[in-house]
């Protein structure tokens, strides 16, 4: 089923269905994207809705505003595999101590980013992006939303990267722990790319990863 944005009309929707919710000081732009946390909704622009999503931090049944909402039909069994997914990153991160340390689980570039043990053997936890959890949640049941490769991934420039992530061109070093480095331009997932990757048909998402095209920060 195609992404819809939620001006447009009210939409359906299921456990695990995408929502995006735009930034206030860009027109339609898509800040974040999360998994809904309820079995069924009928979802209006600019609604508090309850989502799973990595905030940061990765947080259950925390509403958030919701402007776009994008889906393609998941099985029982394949809602239940990302429960089960979900309730695993939630254990490696209280194994790693880390429960409660937002920004030590998340990451801008890559998308997602594993953190191994002092033998470099073993992943203790996995960072990352609000799009990123999102990929991988729908990774665990062979959907592949988008490519990630920087190569098929649009540059963007500092007013694209400000309009994400609200930073002061001056504060960008605040963003190097997450993997944002140099002057730019910059190959990053933002969160609109997922919402265009729904904006398919059914089989055509599950055929394939979605390429993400200069323009899909915004959507609608």
């Amino acid at each position: 089923m195609p992404a819809f944005p939620l001006a447009n009309r009210p939409q359906s929707a299921a456990r695990y269905d995408v929502i995006g919710e735009y930034s206030d000081s860009s027109d339609k732009f898509v800040k974040h994207v999360a998994l809904l946390d309820a079995d069924e909704a009928t979802i209006r622009n600019h609604q508090n809705v309850p989502v799973v999503h990595m905030g940061p931090p990765l947080e259950r049944s925390l509403e958030v505003k919701a402007n776009a909402v994008g889906s393609v039909p998941l099985t029982n069994d394949e809602r239940k595999e990302i429960a089960a997914w979900i309730a695993e990153i939630e254990d490696e991160y209280d194994h790693a101590g880390i429960g409660r340390e937002k920004w030590e689980q998340y990451v801008i570039h890559p998308p997602w980013e594993d953190v191994l043990d002092s033998n470099r053997t073993i992943r203790r936890y996995r960072k990352y992006s609000c799009a990123g959890f999102v990929i991988c949640a729908y990774g665990e049941v062979e959907i592949h939303l988008l490519s990630t490769n920087d190569a098929d991934l649009p540059a963007i420039d500092f007013n694209t990267l400000q309009s994400g992530y609200q930073i002061n061109r001056d504060r960008l070093d605040r963003l190097e722990r997450f993997g944002v480095d140099g002057p730019g331009p910059w190959h990053i997932v933002l969160a609109g790319y997922v919402i265009h990757a729904l904006n398919r048909s059914d089989h055509e998402i599950r055929q394939g990863p979605y390429v993400a095209q200069p323009g899909d920060e915004r959507f609608g």
